[in-house]
């Protein structure tokens, strides 16, 4: 059952996506900010709520997806001038 939260000024209701889409949001999160401890704990959380590798691996690409774009327009700008 989910639970009104607030957050920074955001009000949320915890609990509304599934724990094992949490998780991975979670490690992909941590992924992206390279915080290797998060990264690993959320792995393993996800990886004990039933993550298949083919979702772990699917994350993973979710979370380089901003960092190749911005590395992509960042190289466009820089090879236009």
């Amino acid at each position: 059952m989910a639970t009104d939260k607030e957050f920074f000024n955001v009000k949320y209701k915890e609990g509304s996506l599934d724990p094992k889409a949490a998780q991975l949001i979670l490690f992909a999160v941590n992924l992206a900010i390279q915080h290797e401890h998060g990264a690993r704990l959320h792995l393993g959380r996800a990886r004990e709520l039933g993550a298949s590798e083919d979702e772990i691996w699917e994350t993973v690409v979710y979370a380089m997806r901003p960092v190749a774009a911005h590395v992509r327009n960042f190289a466009k700008a820089i090879i236009a001038k």
